[in-house]
Parts: C-alpha cells; structure tokens; sequence
C-alpha cells in the first residue's frame, strides 16, 4: 500500500508542470568578481516606481534567476548578496519585449571594494534561505587553529558536552556533508576532522528538504570549503600550537587554468583535551551498597594525518569530478583514577574499605581510502540540469582497544582486562538527480534516486586478569563475530516557484531501508526491512529586499549504527561497562520552525520558533551491573519534544566596533520510563555575547561571553555553565600572514556537572577542564588566494571525561 501511495505521490508531482505566465519575463545571470564564478542564492528583487515589491527570485547553482510579471511600464531591478556591493538598475517592459535578457551581473567583494580604508568590511555571521541557515565563517579568529566543531558551538542551541560530542536542540542525530558530499563519518567525528582555517561556510539545515537523506533526526551539516578564486597557483598554510601540547599544521593549494581546477589539501595534527575529573557513585546491588569516589586526571587526543586531491573539468556543456582521499587517524581517551570504596551490607549494617589506583584507555586506529566522481551537465539554456555522483570509502584494519588496570596501594596489580574489535568496513554510495524549469523558469522540478550500502565485517576478543595465575586469560566465551549489513535505496520528487513576494518549496521521499545483523550469539541476529515516506514543506514570503518570513517541515529518521546493537560488554574503566542493544529501533522526528529576518543598514536580527517530536530516542542508560559497578546500555528511552526559540541580532556600534549577541530558549521534556522522580523536563538556555574590536589597521580584538543553562537527560540533568574567551588578531605582509592569540576559558569558570539517578543507583560526574587554555595560530596567504572565511564559534568541548 505505502507503495502505491508513493508512486502516486511522485507521478502528482510530475505532472505539476505549470503553464507559462502572460505578461514579462526578465532573465539574467549573477557572477562573483573575482573568481568569475556563479554565485548561489543571490537575492534578485523587481520593484516598481514606487517601491512596491512585485516579484522577487534566488539565483539557482548556475546563478541564473528569472523574474515575471504581468505590470508593464518602468521598473527597477534590485540585485544583494550579503558581503557584496549591491547593484540596480531600471528597466522599461514594452509590448515589443516580452522576454527581456540582462547582461551577466558582477557583484564584487566589499573587503576589495574597501580595501583602501582602514575598517574592512565584515559579512554578516549568518545568512537565512529558504531551507537553511549559513553561517560565514569570515570574521570568527576564536576558531583559528580548531575544527568545525569550535565553529559550530556559539550557534544557538548547538551545544557541546565534556565528551565533545555536539548536539542541536538536544539531539545529537545529524548528517555531515562537505561541499555537498556525505562526510566519511558520523556527527562529531566527522566535524572534529575538518580543520578551521579551510573552512569557507557552514549551512545548518534543520528541516532538510526530500532531496536530501532522510537519516539524522537533527538535520544536516554542510561544510562549504574554500575554493581556489583566480587562475594559475594560489594556497594557504595554518600552523597551531597549545598550553596543553596541542599542535597542527595544514595546507591548501590549488592550480586553476581555463576549464581545469586542481586542488589539493591536507592535515598533520594533535589535539589534546585535559580535565580533572571527580565522581561519586551509589549502586545498591546483592544486600550490599557500593559508595565509590574516583579522583584524577583525564586525557584525549586525536592524532590525525590526511591528504585530499581533486580535479573539476568543464568541458562544453558538461563538467566533471574527481577526488581522491586518504586518513590515517588514532583517538586516544583515558587517564588515571585514584578510587576510594566503601561497601555497606544491607542487612548488618557493616562497612568495610578499600582503595585502588586504575589506569585505563581506549584507543581506536584506522586508515582509509575514499574516491568520489560525479557529472553535471547542463541540458539546455533553460536551467534543465543532469547531476550524478559516486563514492566508495574503505577502512582498512580499523582497531578499537580497551585497556583497564586496577592496582592496590603496593602497586600490586588487582584487576585487569583488555579488549579488541578488529574491523573491516566498505560505504558506497551514488546518486542521478534531475531539474526541470517551468513556468518562464520562475518554477523548477527535482526529481532523483539514491542509492546507499554499508558493511562492516568484525570481531571481538577480550582478556581478563586472572589473580589466581597472576596473568591475563583469554576468555574464548565472550568471543563475539559479527557481520552487518545495510542498504537504501530511495526516489524523491521537489517542486519549487516563486510567485511575486512568495516562494514555497514541496517534496516527498520514500527510502526502502534493508538491515541484517549476523552474529555469533543466535539472540542477536535480525534482518529488519521497511519502507519509509519523508515529506518536507517550505514557504516563504518577502515583504521587502530586507526582510523576509521562512516556514519549514521535514520528517526525518536516525538509523542505528552498528556500535548501538553490539551485544557485548566492554569497560570504559574498571567501574563503568557499556554494550550495546541489538534490537535497537530508529528514531523518527518531525520538525517545524518559522523564521523571521530583517537587515537594518550595517544591522541585522533574526528570529526562529520551533517544535520537535522525537519518538524512540535512543540513548545510554545507566544500571547496576554487579558489585560497584555500572552499565551503560543502548535503549529507545521513550519520546522527547523541544518547543521554543532563538535570537541572533548584530550591531556595528561604530565604525570600529560590532557586536552580536545571540541566544535559545526552549522546553524540553522526555516522556520515558528510566526516572526515578518526576524531573524529565527543562527549561534550556544559552546566551552568547561577543565583541569584535578593531584596535588598529589589521589588528582586531574579539571577547567571548558565553552561558549555558541546564538541562535534562532520561537519567538526570546537566548543570548550567559560563566562561570568557579573548583572542587577538594581528595582519602582516599586506594581510596575507595572520598570528592570532586565543585564550579560552580566561577565569577558569567553566565546569562540567552531570548528575545521573536510576533504580538503586545515583552518580554525579564534575568535570574541570585545564584552563586558561592558549592557543596561537599562524596563517599564510600566497598568490592571492581568497581570505580566510573562518566562524568564531565558541568551544564548549573543555571537558574530558563525560562517558565515565
């Protein structure tokens, strides 16, 4: 049945061709000055003689905008893009010209166009279209030496737990794409390995269109990199250092000649996080009640070594792609514990004592190679567009160890355990989209398949500490094998116009969804098949060329990962385990939000309301595991719904000195069945406030305030935060080198408290990150590559430690 209503669904949509309008129809193209480019979501406005807006259009990928009208006389023509210098221009629309074609359009780059003052102009942080949010990622120097990550966290909403795992209006459940291609990985795995200084923009899309995946119930990231802007040689190299022994360098070059574009990229770094950690834990087990209170020292860090190659050809009508990739990462989190325990017997009363001193890590290795390809080719002047695009990804003898010791004061070894799960992992994936305009190409269809399969073949060996022989033993009966599998294979239809002051955008996806698990334990097997449908909805309306109303709706899905269904155990430590759940289901969101932005001169605010139902959340949850120690298992926790608001406003003050401020405020609760009071909801908040000073010609100052509220967990609640930032920026050699100074966390106010409380078990995690924390970055421009495009975004993840 889901089947039919599918492909009824899909042929209704092919069939919304519409007529042609009566009246006039004003084309043109829209070009960047410096690199010759199209430019993308240019605001293209028709006024008449007395300002009255009577139509208004975006440029497409081709930067071609087509404007109707059925009003003849004078007119005028009104053409923004944000960081560009605007232009206009007055027409006459006669009887003897129905199709009027302007010349290309050039806009060029207020930081060129002011380039002789001492005050260059700033982009705005963050631009509205009609089914995303772009950050710029021009003025941002805090980022300098970070990741995406440290881009993504001054956003309202986006927030970032000691563990640097980022979430968006509490969900962590989202897609990466770089330059409009899936990312190798996952969520913040993924955002940690692309590094700041390449970055050009980043666009959150919270209520994703058909056209796009429907896994990740937060939306999808896209990370726009920087492009070469000229012809022949140009590039770019950052170089980073730390107080807490931090280091990276990268680089980007690029050689464009004619039609040809070669461009290549890469990456050695390390990055530490260190925190000083303090738990107090309960567990109420076997008549006893184990207190344990574990002090010390935690570390992480991400070694990582990466090289990129690709090249772009335009040949007539068609242009092609390819690129090659290869990584080498290891991440490394762990630490030493010092552990004072306290065991009471239930029925006596009696307690007893012990201390121990733990060492233990995991660390995961891996090394993979990916090669994309694609096409787009241009079927006629019209706008009609044939894209397809392919990659395959490897990991190769990818490596997950879990090390933990626990030793008595004599430094006798007590207890032990080591963990392997050694993995061989193949993704591909390809996609053939097609556009077709209609309606004087005001309107434009989309339709589209996608294909996805991923397979990961593994294992997982465990020693443990025998004390009676003094050595460690494999233990063969927790050996586990595994095979999993999924595939998905998807057809969407979109339909778009603009009518005079309204857009809309409409869409519907079905995505057959195939799942097998193969498994050493007989339990754990499934295979699991399903046919989704994903609609999305936007509109909106321009009541002048500085404001404009958004509305938006999507439906979305998270798939489980293979790490959520592993039906083993391993320890993170000597007191805590984890394991997964096999018969873990997806997630399912639906997500409105409405938005409304307006541009005041050198002034900008925006405004969003939103709601989100998400049921089956799937979370760790926390229970007795045996004596003194936890477990943290994979559960569909129940329904959760956020319900609220954020505000982004900025001021140039004066001519030296801008400010933004910006901030969320939203209800969440979870309706779930794993608390022990009634405290599942939250009221969550965070305000950021963040001043950019130009001091002297190419020397800017920026402060940092940041607030975050609390929140709640299935299990308990996050405590509210605050630090302070401060970074400088001094330019040298015509603007080309850049030394920034960052210090984060100046008064050492940030820390990190997360409480937990389930059935015969509480524990509170406090988590100190080592600050200030002092970066220095340095950045070197040559043969005029474009300027750096770098958000300042606020760095939440200070803390190590959160998974304890």
């Amino acid at each position: 049945m889901k089947t039919k209503i599918l492909i009824a669904c899909i042929l209704c949509l092919f069939l919304a061709k519409l007529p042609a309008q009566n009246g006039w129809t004003i084309t043109g193209r829209v070009l960047e000055d410096v690199s010759g480019e199209a430019m993308v979501a240019v605001n293209v406005l028709l006024y008449a003689p007395d300002s009255t807006l009577i139509a208004s259009a975006a440029t497409d990928a081709d930067g071609l905008f087509s404007l109707a009208t059925s009003r003849p006389g004078d007119c005028s023509v009104a053409v923004s893009f944000v960081g560009y210098s605007s232009q206009r221009f007055d027409l006459s629309l006669t009887d003897r010209s129905r199709n009027v074609m302007h010349p290309d359009i050039v806009l060029q780059p207020l930081d060129i166009a002011l380039s002789g003052v001492e005050i260059v102009a700033r982009r705005r942080q963050t631009v509205y279209r009609l089914d995303r949010k772009v950050i710029e990622a021009s003025g941002y120097i805090s980022a300098a030496g970070g990741t995406a990550v440290d881009i993504l966290e001054q956003t309202p909403s986006v927030r970032v737990d000691a563990n640097g795992e980022l979430s968006f209006r509490g969900s962590s459940g989202f897609k990466v794409y770089i330059d409009g291609k899936p990312a190798t990985m996952d969520g913040s795995a993924a955002l940690e390995q692309i590094p700041a200084g390449q970055i050009e923009s980043i666009e959150i899309v919270s209520t994703p269109s058909a056209r796009n995946e429907a896994d990740g119930v937060a939306g999808i990231i896209n990370v726009n990199m920087k492009k070469q802007s000229g012809s022949g040689w140009s590039g770019m190299l950052n170089a980073t250092g730390s107080s807490v022994a931090s280091r990276s360098a990268d680089f980007m070059a690029s050689y464009r000649a004619g039609d040809v574009r070669w461009q290549t990229s890469g990456e050695v770094s390390r990055r530490y996080l260190v925190s000083d950690f303090d738990q107090l834990k309960h567990i109420s087990m076997d008549d006893t009640t184990t207190t344990t209170r574990a002090t010390g020292e935690r570390t992480s860090f991400v070694d990582l070594y990466a090289l990129r190659t690709g090249l772009d050809w335009e040949r007539g009508r068609t242009t092609w792609s390819g690129a090659l990739e290869t990584r080498y990462r290891v991440r490394n989190r762990g630490g030493y514990l010092h552990y004072e325990d306290t065991y009471r017997s239930n029925v006596t009363g009696e307690e007893t004592a012990a201390s121990y001193d733990g060492h233990d890590y995991v660390r995961l290795h891996d090394l993979t190679l990916r090669g994309d390809v694609g096409f787009e080719h241009r079927l006629a002047d019209d706008g009609r567009r044939l894209t397809g695009s392919f990659f395959a990804f490897y990991e190769h003898d990818a490596m997950e160890f879990f090390f933990t010791d626990l030793f008595y004061p004599d430094g006798s070894r007590a207890q032990g355990h080591r963990a392997w799960e050694h993995e061989y992992r193949l993704t591909a994936q390809g996609n053939l989209d097609f556009v077709l305009p209609f309606g004087d190409r005001a309107g434009k269809f989309e339709t589209g398949y996608y294909f996805f399969t991923y397979t990961e073949d593994g294992d997982y060996r465990v020693d443990v500490y025998n004390p009676s022989l003094s050595a460690f033993e494999r233990r063969d009966d927790l050996y586990n094998r595994y095979v999993f599998r999924r595939d998905i294979h998807a057809l969407y239809a979109m339909l778009s116009n603009t009518h005079g002051k309204l857009s809309y955008q409409a869409g519907l996806r079905g995505e057959f969804i195939h799942r097998k698990l193969e498994n050493s334990e007989a339990w754990a097997r499934h295979t699991w098949n399903k046919l989704d449908l994903f609609p999305s909805a936007h509109l909106a309306w321009a009541f002048d060329e500085s404001s404009r109303l958004r509305l938006g709706y999507s439906r979305r899905i998270t798939q489980p990962q293979l790490f959520y269904m592993e039906p083993y155990v391993v320890y993170v430590d000597h007191y805590t385990a984890q394991s997964g759940n096999p018969k873990i289901r997806p997630e399912y969101t639906n997500s409105v939000e409405l938005t409304y932005e307006r541009t005041m001169g050198e002034h900008s605010a925006s405004a969003t309301l939103f709601h989100r139902r998400r049921t089956d959340k799937i979370e760790r949850v926390r229970v007795p595991y045996h004596t003194g120690v936890t477990l943290d298992s994979i559960s569909n926790v129940g329904d959760d719904y956020a319900t609220g608001g954020e505000v982004a406003t900025n001021f140039q003050v004066a001519k030296w000195w801008n400010m933004d401020v910006s901030g969320s405020l939203f209800h969440y609760m979870i309706a779930n069945e794993y608390k022990v009071d009634n405290d599942s909801e939250s009221l969550n908040w965070q305000l950021a406030l963040n001043n950019n000073l130009d001091v002297a010609r190419n020397t800017r100052v920026r402060l940092e305030s940041y607030f975050v509220g609390p929140s709640v967990s299935t299990q308990g609640r996050v405590d509210e935060f605050f630090y302070f930032n401060f970074s400088v920026r001094q330019q040298l050699l015509e603007r080309r080198l850049s030394a920034i100074l960052n210090v984060r966390d100046v008064f050492s106010t940030a820390k990190y408290v997360d409480t937990k409380n389930g059935p015969s078990m509480d524990s509170r995690t406090v988590i100190y990150p080592r600050s200030p924390l002092i970066t220095l970055s340095l950045s070197y421009t040559f043969n005029n590559f474009r300027s750096q495009r770098r958000e300042e975004r606020v760095t939440h993840d200070l803390f190590e430690g959160t998974n304890r």
